[in-house]
């Protein structure tokens, strides 16, 4: 075995504790059972990526990086729902109707985002259409479902236009936001009762993203048909986590093209077809996420520095002891990374980080016979939670054993 150590910085940690255990038998072969992300998706993505060259200097930067794979976990999302009625409560929904109504509404929307659409732009597009393995999950607050009733006169109703408007005001959020350090809190609020009282005024879906919440008005109206305001709810939800509209601007996204911003197609010019149906477009589908897009999503859940990181539940934080992530064939992990299980290497492949790696409580790294670990110079690997993890394995069979590469300035931190 070739073993390069080359001022390694090793920190929080008893030095003997990182001591390399060399096995004299193979371990128990196992396959991942992380398959969330299809066989079929995942060869999308690997062409999609064939031509892209990660510079080492930015690939911790970049978005493409940051799109899961077949070895990355779903991003579960806490949220919870504020429920904004009248003091006499009959302009809002009581809690038979709100409990239903959300509970359907956010169970669509994560259908729709696991249901992923193929781009309608530009014409003749490759764009791959991946899972983008981020849900939502209502959270519960002490005793509660996840759900809240405030019956205010003065801060019920959502106003997007006049001299009252106040669809950019935090007063709402300000006073009934809960916990807000960890929960996206959803504001679902009526029109204004003597708007929707005017046979021309039409109660719409609408909201908009303040912070680390949002405001939604159109749902009371509507109530009975909660699949509505599925995409609504995605739309303002990825303001949050960094995305911008991209049919008049640049959103930071090359598969994201420039557009009309065509409600559907028609007559008009620009939208004679095919119109797009992206998520951050104002259109009637709103069922597709570009790589980029997904990328931008996940890089501002994985990236330490990140105010959306706080809204995931930290799965990574402990092993999950029903799975492993094995390595197959020769694999780069580009950007920051957080796993949830021991990561395998198999013969004849390698993998090489470049980035933050953060591995769970008691994980371990095992090398089997004739595979390869590289840790490039500037990686990382932690616990990010600060817990101590269980180090990396190298196995050996007869003449054959695994191999560690430790390039300059990485280090190995929380064994």
């Amino acid at each position: 075995m070739i073993t390069m150590i080359k001022n390694i910085k090793l920190t929080n940690r008893i030095f003997v504790a990182f001591g390399i255990i060399m096995i004299l038998s193979l371990f128990p072969y196992c396959k991942s059972q992380d398959s969330v992300t299809t066989l079929s998706q995942q060869e999308q993505l690997d062409a999609y990526r064939q031509d892209i060259v990660f510079d080492q200097a930015i690939s911790c930067k970049d978005p493409l990086a940051y799109v899961p794979d077949t070895n990355s976990f779903v991003k579960e999302i806490r949220i919870n729902v504020h429920f904004l009625n009248s003091e006499d409560s009959i302009h809002g929904l009581d809690e038979e109707k709100g409990k239903w109504t959300m509970k359907f509404l956010v169970h669509n929307a994560n259908k729709r985002l696991r249901n992923n659409h193929k781009m309608n732009l530009p014409a003749g597009n490759t764009t791959p259409n991946i899972n983008p393995k981020y849900q939502y999950v209502l959270t519960p607050v002490a005793n509660d479902e996840g759900y809240f009733w405030h019956y205010d006169d003065e801060l019920c109703y959502f106003i997007n236009k006049g001299k009252a408007r106040n669809n950019y005001s935090r007063n709402v959020i300000n006073k009934y936001e809960i916990g807000e350090d960890s929960i996206i809190n959803i504001f679902v609020m009526p029109h204004h009762k003597d708007s929707v009282k005017k046979a021309s005024y039409k109660p719409l879906g609408t909201g908009i993203a303040l912070g680390g919440s949002l405001k939604m008005a159109g749902i009371v109206e509507n109530h009975e048909k909660p699949w509505l305001f599925a995409t609504l709810l995605n739309h303002e939800l990825g303001h949050i986590f960094n995305l911008r509209h991209s049919w008049n601007s640049n959103d930071g996204c090359d598969d994201t093209p420039k557009n009309p911003n065509c409600w559907g197609k028609s007559d008009k010019e620009g939208c004679e077809g095919p119109v797009s149906n992206n998520l951050m477009d104002y259109n009637a589908s709103q069922m597709a996420i570009s790589p980029c897009q997904i990328g931008t999503v996940h890089k501002s859940f994985t990236r330490l520095n990140s105010k959306n990181r706080k809204y995931i539940i930290p799965r990574w934080c402990e092993r999950d002891d029903s799975k492993l992530l094995t390595i197959f064939e020769d694999t780069h992990w580009y950007g920051e990374r957080d796993v949830d299980a021991d990561i395998h290497i198999q013969d004849g492949v390698s993998l090489t980080i470049h980035c933050r790696l953060s591995i769970p409580h008691g994980g371990e790294i095992v090398i089997h016979p004739g595979g390869e670990l590289r840790i490039n110079e500037g990686a990382r690997l932690h616990n990010s939670c600060g817990d101590l993890w269980s180090g990396i394995r190298i196995l050996k069979a007869g003449k054959k054993e695994g191999q560690l590469i430790i390039s300059q300035q990485a280090t190995i931190e929380n064994i």
